[in-house]
């Protein structure tokens, strides 16, 4: 693990502000939920995951642009530190979501012949609300309780912290590093098909940016979940299945210029626990 006193800084820095943006958007989007659901009793969900990705795209720091593709094998090899946790909280109609990743990547790579080691460090923090539009039977007969269909909304703020150094080698170039933070809508639909007591299908999209952050941003997954009990209690899910997010964020001109222009996609595996 290579862990210095410079990302214990910026953690640090980093927690600060992800703090505040959760703190506000619990106030804002419990509102609502308290106003329509008050007769109902909240229901929470906490998924830890594990996603095996890979990553596709450039990065440009400082004028600077490298490639930055990664296969499930190199993401596995330059790996130092990661973290993937989602919750849910509902009552009614009404619910709150949060999703927060935490990795520190790189791999040797060339520009024009030129050796490059790059090293990122990248946090995804999305939090907001979800509506429930509602649960449907798939089956005309009255006896047969699956399958059934529920779809909810999700309307969210995305917070992307990026912390890229590059370093040349064998080059008489001086190293380079910045980083860019930026905060983005997302607005999603997630469809859950209940086909029976235990099996479940999840597919879900959505897109972001255009309004501000990204200039243009989307995300999509696809889950097939488990369901049995845990400690006694029939309360836990689990899933695996493939997800995907991109990002085509741009910041400036010339030697100023900071591009974000990647694809993460791979295979996902977790635990859901509800309470």
């Amino acid at each position: 693990m290579n862990f210095s006193a410079r990302n214990v800084k910026e953690m640090g820095m980093l927690g600060k502000t992800a703090r505040l943006l959760v703190t506000f958007l619990l106030l804002v989007a419990a509102i609502p939920g308290t106003l329509a659901a008050q007769e109902q009793s909240w229901e929470y969900a906490v998924t830890p995951y594990l996603w095996f990705l890979s990553l596709d795209g450039d990065v440009t720091v400082k004028g600077h642009k490298a490639d930055v593709d990664l296969d499930f094998d190199d993401i596995w090899d330059e790996l130092n530190i990661a973290g993937m946790v989602e919750f849910k909280a509902r009552k009614g109609h009404w619910g709150l979501y949060g999703d927060v990743i935490y990795a520190n990547l790189g791999k040797d790579t060339s520009i024009g012949g030129v050796g490059v080691d790059p090293d990122m460090n990248v946090l995804w923090t999305n939090f907001g609300g979800l509506y429930r539009l509602g649960t449907w039977g798939l089956t005309d007969e009255s006896s047969k309780q699956f399958p059934t269909l529920t779809v909810d909304t999700y309307l969210t703020l995305r917070y992307t912290y990026l912390d890229v150094e590059l370093d040349f080698k064998n080059v008489p170039l001086p190293d380079v590093d910045g980083d860019q933070d930026w905060v983005e809508p997302v607005f999603g639909v997630r469809t859950i098909w209940d086909l029976s007591e235990r099996w479940r299908l999840s597919l879900a999209g959505d897109i972001g940016g255009i309004a501000f952050g990204s200039d243009f941003a989307w995300g999509a997954h696809g889950l097939i979940g488990y369901g049995f009990g845990l400690f006694g209690h029939d309360n836990a899910t689990l899933f695996g299945g493939y997800r995907a997010l991109s990002q085509d964020y741009t910041d400036g001109h010339g030697n100023n210029k900071f591009e974000w222009d990647v694809t993460l996609h791979g295979p996902i595996a977790g635990l859901q626990i509800t309470f």
